[in-house]
């Protein structure tokens, strides 16, 4: 079975009676990092949406008409949809479509440059394709036509917009030819923002004019051919294979714009009115699709995410300074440029909506130290993120109380207190949130920040000053609150305050994806964890599934129960498309399959490698490259109920920790040559040299 290949075979359905459906389309979807298109139709035939990762509309405020916009949509008229076929090949990068007796072929190119090939019979009533722009949301839009282009603007300025965007789409017909009673017609469509030049318009003029759609379809498929080369992991599940293959596939193909990386919903943006104006949400959302590139090996999924943080760093020394505090703090939401999506009348927190809660900048730490430590890459540490990192961890160091000796962070919700505005607001039935004491995501969230900051700072030899405070904090921050229920020691959600919630997964994300305990934690600490894992199934969760599964396998759950909830969730709320449609937003569980999987079949992140530590080991399963924190590159295939092969390599020439009862040697792959190491029970120690392989088994 080919699991890069998808097959849609049926009309999309984007409306339910019985039932809500968010706005994840169903069609097929094709990005380029930046691009994004969407199949759908309406009584008059074929559409395919176009949006883009850079076109929103500049309006601040919570609640306002601004948020990521769609650029418009191709129409394809005299097309059978009576018959219709949509094959995806996403090592490719490429559609190929049957609609009646017309053939097509669809991709975007890495330079935004969108191809259609049409092939129907030669007749008078030939496919006609062209170009839709929305008229919402007070655009202003133009149209014009010039030798043979036809060129579409869509722009939003004026007195309401803090910012003037603009988007161009240039439209052209390549050539045409006809055989044997078909013909054949190639479009070329342009698409290209002020962000991309101040000259948009002649941008996209310029691409189409000088578009190819062969030497443009050989760029896109060596494109795709390299990003699926990285990595790849082969499993006896083939459905689990290709929904992992197609998660990567739409996240790549949404995070390719440096300047502007994606919000709630990707560019899969078919109207101008998604939910949260598609913004930056900040208490898990924004971060959660990035959860498992790293240990897909795809880093560079990684480039833009710092982006509109790094926009944020004079707002959030503002934030902070509400609390008295140096540094930086976020609110719940921001867009592209410092966009405000957080300003709300007669909001309880100095009129900015923070939910309750103090940790979102330090949410948006995780992944940069995620980066840190899978690529422990200097240079790009101080260019991006480490003073973000540093300066989130001053706001805790002024904000954090110290008493008897101990650590505790007070006045912060683990949950978001939604209705924390407005004169109705009702503080008695919020008090336990408002009032919290050490909530348990926080708690997380904090530990990893000061030991992501420490462990930068020595090893780049920067800010010696702040190591004894950082050692203090580190050793002394309060432990994991617990409590008993149904008979059992559980994590509690506050020391002081809400002690468990039946909904999200907010009580366990101190498990993943703060790394918080593993199965090198003490074994009453991992009981605590097991026990709370199972108070209730959050397997299905709408908001957490995408945390809730990956940490099963840092404890060490049973791995059918994580693989059935795997297939629960592709039963319930995968889209023809593989995309998942929950309510929490739309690319964050695209992360769901792949960091899960990754997390059954290794695990790195406290400093030993486990090769497949929550795996059934009487299915064969084999992986390469995926991404270890040490900066190694760990393969291996598990047949037979034993590891048949493993071989590690060394990017930087760390010391590798590798836990495994089956290595008898280690070997260096290039002149086969033995090299020493030690043992510690189960876990083999040797030292490496940069860019070198070592064959364990």
């Amino acid at each position: 079975m080919n699991t890069y290949f998808n097959e849609i075979t049926a009309r999309p359905v984007n409306t339910n009676e019985e039932k809500i459906l968010y706005k994840i389309p169903a069609g097929a979807f094709c990005g380029n990092g930046d691009l994004g298109a969407v199949f759908d139709d309406d009584d008059k035939g074929l559409l395919i949406r176009i949006s883009k990762c850079d076109f929103w509309k500049f309006t601040p405020g919570a609640h306002s008409d601004g948020g990521i916009k769609a650029v418009g949509c191709l129409r394809i008229g005299n097309i059978d949809l009576s018959e219709y076929n949509i094959k995806q090949y996403f090592d490719k990068g490429l559609l190929r479509c049957k609609f009646g007796n017309t053939d097509a072929e669809f991709f975007i190119a890495p330079d935004n440059i969108i191809y259609l090939k049409i092939t129907s019979p030669d007749t008078d009533i030939f496919p006609c394709v062209d170009f839709e722009l929305p008229d919402t949301c007070d655009s202003q839009n133009s149209e014009s036509a010039n030798n043979g282009v036809k060129c579409y603007i869509r722009k939003f300025c004026g007195e309401k917009v803090e910012r003037e965007s603009g988007v161009a789409v240039c439209l052209r017909q390549l050539d045409e030819c006809s055989h044997n009673g078909t013909k054949s017609a190639v479009f070329c469509i342009a698409v290209a923002t002020c962000f991309d030049d101040i000259r948009y318009e002649d941008k996209a003029i310029e691409l189409t004019l000088n578009g190819d759609y062969d030497r443009d379809k050989k760029k896109t498929e060596e494109k795709w051919k390299k990003f699926f080369s990285a990595s790849k992991v082969t499993l006896e599940d083939k459905q689990i294979e290709k929904l992992y293959n197609l998660s990567l596939y739409h996240l790549a193909g949404c995070m390719g714009n440096r300047a502007f990386p994606p919000g709630l919903f990707g560019n899969f943006i078919t109207d101008d009115f998604f939910p949260w104006a598609g913004d930056y949400h900040m208490n898990y959302n924004y971060e959660a699709p990035y959860y498992c590139i790293f240990s897909s090996n795809h880093p560079e999924l990684f480039d833009g995410y710092m982006t509109p943080l790094n926009e944020m760093r004079d707002d959030a020394k503002r934030f902070a300074k509400l609390f008295g505090c140096g540094g930086y703090a976020l609110p719940v939401s921001f867009g592209p440029k410092a966009l405000d999506f957080y300003t709300q009348k007669n909001c309880k927190e100095h009129g900015i909506l923070f939910l309750g809660q103090k940790s979102h900048a330090a949410y948006a730490c995780v992944i940069p130290i995620m980066h840190w430590y899978s690529t422990y890459n200097k240079a790009y540490a101080l260019e991006n993120y480490y003073d973000f990192i540093f300066n989130t961890a001053a706001f805790w160091e002024d904000y954090l109380v110290k008493e008897k000796g101990r650590y505790k962070i007070k006045n912060d919700a683990a949950h978001e207190i939604p209705y924390y505005r407005g004169e109705k607001f009702n503080y008695i039935t919020h008090r336990s949130q408002i009032k919290a004491v050490n909530a348990i995501n926080s708690l997380g969230l904090v530990k990893l920040l000061f030991k992501g900051v420490y462990d930068m700072a020595r090893e780049m030899g920067v800010n010696p000053e702040k190591y004894a405070l950082w050692e203090d904090i580190n050793k002394n921050l309060s432990d994991y609150p617990t409590f008993i229920k149904h008979g059992k020691k559980c994590f509690r959600y506050t020391e002081k305050g809400m002690r468990w919630r039946d909904d999200n997964t907010v009580g366990l994300q101190h498990i993943y994806p703060c790394s918080g305990i593993g199965l090198a934690s003490d074994e009453k600490l991992l009981r605590i964890a097991r026990n709370s894992y199972f108070i209730n199934d959050r397997r299905l969760d709408d908001n957490g599934s995408n945390s809730y599964l990956p940490a099963g396998a840092r404890i060490g759950v049973d791995p059918q129960f994580l693989i059935e909830g795997i297939h629960q969730n592709i039963k319930e709320f995968a889209m023809p498309n593989g995309l998942f449609r929950h309510h929490g937003g739309g690319i964050e569980h695209l992360t769901t399959i792949p960091a899960t999987i990754n997390e059954m079949l290794m695990q790195s992140f406290e400093g030993i490698i486990r090769p497949f530590p929550c795996w059934d080991r009487n299915k064969s399963a084999s992986f390469e490259n995926l991404r270890a924190d040490g900066a190694f590159l760990v393969s291996a295939e598990n047949k037979g109920g034993k590891i048949t092969s493993l071989k590690i390599k060394s990017l930087n020439g760390r010391t590798c920790r590798v836990e495994c009862s089956d290595i008898r040697n280690v070997i260096k792959e290039s002149d086969k040559t033995p090299v020493q190491y030690k043992k510690d029970g189960n876990t083999v120690i040797f030292e490496t040299d940069a860019d070198t392989s070592y064959i364990l088994i």
